[in-house]
């Protein structure tokens, strides 16, 4: 009797098991687009009263993202979502030839509406990156996105699919040159339009 009761116990376990890992995924995101500007540093007036130093406006670039998430569960908000960067500058200065990556923290992500997500090369990581006095070229990137909230939900690239070259172990990588939108001058700017991040 005690062995049946087992066996049956086994057997629910291993049904409950074999039903939720055919489960679709909780919750998924649809990726709008994947892309990449050049901007210049944005121009403020401020009435500050100070004398304004005198500059040049300096090139940037820009890598955003667009996203709608969903999920099965009624809540209209999804607590925290990352967004995973990878860059890979096809042309950049051999020492500089890596995978730049990011990873942007969202929180109280509303679902069913269309958001963006964003990381920034500063002037001086191109500079580093491409060689001083070389403007940047938004065409010479290589971009993929992963969404992840516990698990991957979304993600997309703009070339090099085949290659999955985002995914070798071996290849070398940078977290120190993407900036997330919260980290730049271009902050403040479209506000509504970006999901809130952490920071």
């Amino acid at each position: 009797m005690r062995r049946q009761i087992t066996l049956g116990i086994l057997l629910t376990s291993l049904s409950f098991l074999f039903s939720t890992a055919i489960l679709p995924a909780q919750s998924k995101a649809e990726i709008g687009k994947i892309t990449v500007s050049a901007a210049k540093s944005p121009d403020f007036s401020v009435g500050s009263g100070l004398k304004e130093p005198k500059g040049v406006r300096k090139d940037w670039l820009q890598i955003d993202v667009s996203f709608t998430v969903s999920s099965r569960d009624r809540d209209d908000f999804m607590d925290a979502l990352e967004v995973r960067f990878f860059v890979l500058p096809k042309s950049a200065e051999k020492k500089y030839l890596k995978v730049y990556t990011a990873t942007v923290n969202h929180v109280d992500v509303l679902k069913g509406e269309e958001l963006h997500s964003a990381v920034f090369l500063s002037p001086n990581s191109i500079a580093r990156i491409y060689g001083k006095g070389k403007k940047p070229n938004p065409r010479d990137l290589w971009v993929a996105v992963e969404l992840h909230a516990g698990e991957i939900i979304g993600g997309d690239v703009t070339d090099g699919r085949t290659s999955r070259w985002w995914q070798k172990a071996d290849a070398p990588r940078d977290a120190s040159m993407l900036r997330p939108k919260s980290k730049t001058p271009f902050a403040n700017l479209w506000f509504d339009s970006y999901a809130e991040t952490r920071d």
